[in-house]
């Protein structure tokens, strides 16, 4: 009987384990992409191309890693973990964007940020609340940002 206790646990554990070794690939669930009002949307007197790409290079410039970067559809989103000096932090940021077509050739950018702060440990009795930040000063800030963010990349000219 007591072996096939531990015959049991050690199954159970082993397909535990090869559930979290598997590498597939997550595919984002689009409905979060749903523009809602807690997007906040900004026009630009540049083509959706030039959006999209300015666009990434702030956040890629931010320290976000993208998870989604979707030119066909628009659609980017990304998180980033530690912000500003702590070594280690329960908060972290998630955003969504949608880069849509405009009047005459030109585009708006929604985006919507989400502050994700977790609780208890990880894994055992950890959570995560997400809280989206609404704040129009830091939107603002980060739609000025992508208008003269490409303009860091390039070369003096002359």
């Amino acid at each position: 009987m007591a072996s096939h206790l531990r015959t049991l646990c050690a199954v159970l554990a082993a397909s535990t384990l090869a559930g979290c070794a598997l590498n597939g690939t997550l595919q984002p669930d689009r409905a979060l992409f749903s523009l809602d009002g807690n997007y906040q949307r900004f026009a630009y007197p540049f083509s959706i191309e030039e959006t999209f790409d300015r666009a990434e290079a702030v956040f890629r410039k931010g320290g976000y890693k993208l998870d989604v970067v979707d030119r066909a559809t628009g659609q980017m989103s990304g998180t980033r973990g530690q912000t500003g000096n702590e070594t280690r932090s329960d908060k972290g940021l998630k955003f969504y964007a949608m880069v849509l077509p405009g009047e005459g050739g030109n585009s708006v950018l929604s985006i919507k940020v989400v502050q994700i702060i977790s609780r208890g440990i990880p894994g055992v009795t950890g959570s995560k609340t997400e809280v989206i930040v609404a704040d129009p000063q830091m939107y603002q800030y980060l739609f000025r940002r992508i208008e003269t963010g490409e303009q860091d990349a390039l070369p003096p000219a002359g």
